[in-house]
């Protein structure tokens, strides 16, 4: 909710607005009382005094310093008022940045609601800040991503419907590999974004099944709002919730959580999981004081997802736990390692 500007009958509310802008403006070099008065149609500089005064009784924080010769008191604004709607273009670039993120990984089902946000942040910029923005946005580049069909409201929107009101879904849903797509009645569970993949997923309960699957966005044709055909059973919650935490790269499963324990050598990918670590389920790194190996041990519910972490590390990998695991690697880089000969 906007907090309402005081005015306390000494200054209109658009004078105080205008006194804000016009000290933004100005940035760090500041502005004079002599100026901000002209700024603001040649008003008394008492006009000025009570304006300053009600913006710090707001929760502005404006600073006072003398320049110039002969000395004049200066005014900056460090921080504006409770009220201020301002967006200061590093808000923007962390907006900016988000909005390219999810556009690179996959879908822009989160790129649109966010072109929407920027529109609507752009708009309570000051005209220095915009300026400052569009600088720093040039130095922005994000790399990689994968190209996926964009999803329509027509799929976004009963799908919001449906887990607001604890609906079930109709969902013409065509799966990996099928020529044609197949209705499936579900319970949406959350809708989940995955950077690791490179797509949005929604976690649903499927009655047919009687478990927790994960169907990616991109592949819904069709999506219709019913009602519930029966009451979720009473198992259902616990299996949707460890399928939400424990779901690697888009893979989930309604089983129990494995751990993985892999050694990964070399110098490089030591700084590298050390400095940025994986948002994997349960993550931790453990490293040798001067060493150049590290072990690393994380969750997951489904092979598929760990394998595919553990892959891209290549001859530097080794998994340690499970055993099963190390075996099903073993016979996939045999199988690869045949392809080359």
């Amino acid at each position: 909710m906007a907090r309402s500007i005081r005015t306390e009958g000494l200054v209109d509310a658009e004078r105080l607005r205008e006194t804000l802008h016009h000290l933004r403006e100005a940035g760090e070099k500041g502005i004079t009382k002599a100026q901000l008065a002209r700024k603001l149609g040649g008003v008394a500089t008492r006009t000025v005094d009570r304006a300053l005064g009600l913006l710090e009784a707001q929760g502005a924080r404006i600073l006072r310093s003398r320049a110039g010769r002969p000395p004049v008191l200066v005014f900056q604004l460090a921080k504006g008022p409770a009220w201020d709607e301002h967006v200061t273009p590093e808000a923007r670039l962390a907006l900016r940045l988000a909005a390219l993120t999810l556009g690179q990984s996959g879908t822009l089902l989160w790129q649109e609601k966010l072109e929407a946000l920027e529109r609507l942040a752009s708009a309570h910029m000051s005209t220095r800040d915009r300026a400052l923005f569009d600088t720093l946005q040039q130095a922005v580049r994000v790399q990689g991503g994968v190209e996926d069909p964009i999803e329509g409201p027509e799929v976004l929107e009963p799908i919001l419907r449906a887990l607001e009101a604890d609906k079930a879904l109709e969902l013409d849903y065509q799966a990996p590999g099928r020529s044609a797509g197949k209705v499936r009645t579900v319970a949406p569970h959350a809708l989940t974004h995955d950077l690791y993949s490179g797509g949005a997923f929604l976690l649903v309960w499927d009655f047919a099944r009687r478990k927790p699957l994960h169907l990616r966005l991109a592949r819904i044709g069709k999506a219709k709002v019913v009602a519930l055909p029966t009451p979720l059973p009473k198992e259902a919650p616990a299996m949707l919730a460890r399928a939400a935490t424990y779901q690697v790269g888009g893979w989930t499963s309604e089983d129990l959580p494995f751990e993985v324990v892999v050694r990964i050598d070399g110098a490089h990918w030591v700084q590298a999981l050390k400095e940025a670590p994986p948002a994997l389920p349960d993550f931790e790194v453990r490293i040798a004081p001067g060493a150049d190996t590290l072990e690393a041990r994380f969750k997951a519910t489904h092979p598929a997802g760990a394998s595919r972490w553990i892959l891209q590390f290549g001859e530097a990998a080794e998994v340690l736990a499970p055993e099963w695991l190390r075996d099903d690697l073993r016979k996939r880089l045999e199988a690869a390692l045949r392809a080359y000969r």
